[in-house]
């Protein structure tokens, strides 16, 4: 049976988020990213935060209907970037944008069928923060809230949260493999950005909160690692569920 992958690449890994900054793209590390992808990518599904695209758009302009607009076409050219970056190295990457893709009513919705179909057709699909028609109006859908829904759907073997750390920090040390009993102990000793969808905490409870078990892995989104987590190795923080 083939094995299937989701790495997240996070916001802060592709783009800029201090204070300030305002659709700042990190070329470089875009670049070091999709060269790794592009050296192991069959069965392999990538989703990427919104970072400096989207977070501020949100706080800047709000989640009524052109604030809405702003943000999502915001979402959308880092997107390009990230998908143009790919094809420049022989990937045949396939954007998926969750506004026109995802629905909120009680649960979380999409054509999980469309990612399966899109996989065995030898594409790498490509999803992405945005904002996403909810239950009570527009509201944002974060990268790892695409990542857990995704995984109780189509059952990876492994998942990988690619950040601009070396792992789950507890008091300043890398925490090599992270149960539930140690998650309230975490300190995570982050910069601060602007970020409307939580932070390190955030992202591991959510982790927990899923029901399919596989291998997770939370690390520095760095070449190096990344070819690493894709060749099936362990790296960062392994989160034991």
């Amino acid at each position: 049976m083939r094995k299937i992958r989701i790495l997240k690449v996070g916001g802060s890994v592709i783009t800029d988020k201090d204070e300030g900054a305002f659709e700042k793209l990190n070329r470089d590390a875009l670049k070091e990213v999709c060269r790794a992808i592009s050296e192991s990518w069959d069965g392999l599904i990538v989703v990427h935060g919104a970072g400096s695209f989207g977070h501020p758009h949100v706080k800047k302009y709000g989640l009524n209907t052109l604030g809405a607009s702003k943000v999502h076409l915001a979402c959308l050219r880092l997107s390009e970037h990230f998908c143009s970056t790919l094809v420049e190295f022989g990937v045949a990457a396939l954007p998926i944008h969750p506004m026109t893709f995802y629905t909120r009513t009680s649960d979380l919705e999409c054509n999980v069928e469309y990612i399966t179909r899109a996989l065995n057709s030898g594409f790498l699909p490509v999803l992405h923060g945005d904002v996403i028609f909810g239950k009570d109006g527009i509201e944002v859908l974060s990268g790892d809230d695409i990542v857990i829904h995704l995984a109780e759907c189509i059952k990876p073997s492994r998942i990988g949260f690619a950040t601009d750390v070396d792992g789950v920090l507890l008091k300043g040390k890398v925490v090599e493999r992270l149960d539930i009993e140690t998650v309230e102990r975490i300190e995570y000793e982050g910069r601060e950005k602007t970020d409307v969808t939580g932070g390190m905490l955030n992202k591991i409870r959510k982790v927990f909160s899923m029901n399919h078990r596989c291998e997770v892995f939370i690390f520095r989104g760095d070449y190096s690692n990344l070819k690493r987590f894709l060749k099936g190795e362990k790296v960062g923080t392994e989160v034991v569920l």
